[in-house]
């Protein structure tokens, strides 16, 4: 028992470094020789036959756009067969489903479903390692977003969990109850000092294994801004009643609150602060509110609001402000 705990905080020891030095841009050393890579070549990163590193090899991309690469490497990864030098870092009990790219932030949405009884914590990790160093040195490619779905969850708000991951937040940390966590980044949308338009506000945050993005945004907001230049969108007393995402749609359910009249912000201040702010996460594209799991006809009155809202980018204020 105590040689298995052992092995394990060796590999997670060595996860952490591998993380650690990919966060810092460095390319750590592996126990193959590297060769110089030949253009449109990237490094396949594979676990090594003892599940205790990653190894890497050359591989040749092929086609032209990112999705298409990105489509062709997973796939090839998931074939891989096991040999006396490496195995894939996509397990029995991972299956690859889609990717989509948000071209503008560079940012790769992966999703895949989980059948968490077949794989272990250590799979997990060589997988989340291995997948993200290999696609983050795509051209085009800054930042990827895991979107891993558990077959044998009933309950559609916690079966997809989204964690993100770039050169820069890439790092992770364990504990025995909790599982690990990551530092990750949100963009949230509040209003400007005028009231007039909506400003970027990126926020650094925890994520572990079992938090859900999607109520940690809607949250972020109720918490409102903690820097000057930025106005709240919600009222504090404003409750989350219920939130969950299907089929790219976050359907929000929110307390009485969130239609206060008082709230001297103008209507689409506030609707699509919560829009724009979801709409960032790369799994939702579009947002249903409901208000005790119905829809409303009317926001405060005046607002039809019983349709499908999208990203509305004309009330977007052009300043990016790191936390």
């Amino acid at each position: 028992m105590e040689g298995e705990r052992m092995k394990k905080s060796k590999v997670f020891f060595l996860l952490f470094c591998i993380i650690f030095f990919t966060a810092c841009g460095k390319k750590e050393e592996s126990n193959i020789e590297d060769p110089q890579l030949k253009e449109n070549q990237i490094y396949l990163y594979l676990v090594n036959p003892d599940r205790t590193g990653l190894v890497t090899e050359p591989y040749t991309l092929e086609k032209k756009k990112i999705e298409e690469n990105v489509e062709m490497v997973l796939n090839d990864l998931a074939g891989i067969t096991a040999t006396e030098e490496y195995q894939s870092p996509i397990p029995d009990g991972i299956t690859y489903l889609s990717n989509n790219l948000d071209e503008r932030r560079e940012r790769l949405g992966l999703s895949f479903q989980v059948a968490y009884d077949k794989v272990d914590t250590d799979a997990i990790l060589f997988f989340k390692a291995g997948i993200v160093k290999t696609l983050l040195q795509i051209e085009g490619v800054s930042s990827i977003a895991l979107s891993l779905t558990d077959i044998a969850s009933t309950n559609e708000e916690t079966a997809t969990v989204v964690e993100s991951f770039d050169q820069d937040s890439f790092v992770m940390s364990f504990g025995k109850d909790s599982g690990y966590k990551q530092s990750g980044t949100i963009v949230l949308y509040f209003a400007n000092e005028n009231g007039d338009n909506l400003k970027e506000y990126r926020k650094t945050i925890e994520i572990s294994n079992n938090t859900s993005l999607a109520r940690i945004v809607v949250e972020s907001l109720i918490d409102g801004p903690q820097r000057k230049g930025f106005v709240a969108t919600l009222s504090p007393e404003t409750s989350i009643q219920n939130i969950s995402v299907k089929d790219g749609i976050c359907y929000v359910d929110l307390s009485d609150e969130f239609y206060d009249t008082e709230n001297p912000l103008k209507n689409d201040m506030i609707v699509y602060s919560v829009v724009n702010s979801l709409v960032e996460l790369p799994t939702i594209s579009k947002v249903q509110f409901l208000n005790e799991g119905e829809k409303q006809s009317f926001f405060r009155e005046t607002m039809p609001f019983d349709g499908i809202f999208e990203r509305n980018l004309d009330l977007i204020e052009q300043e990016d402000i790191e936390e």
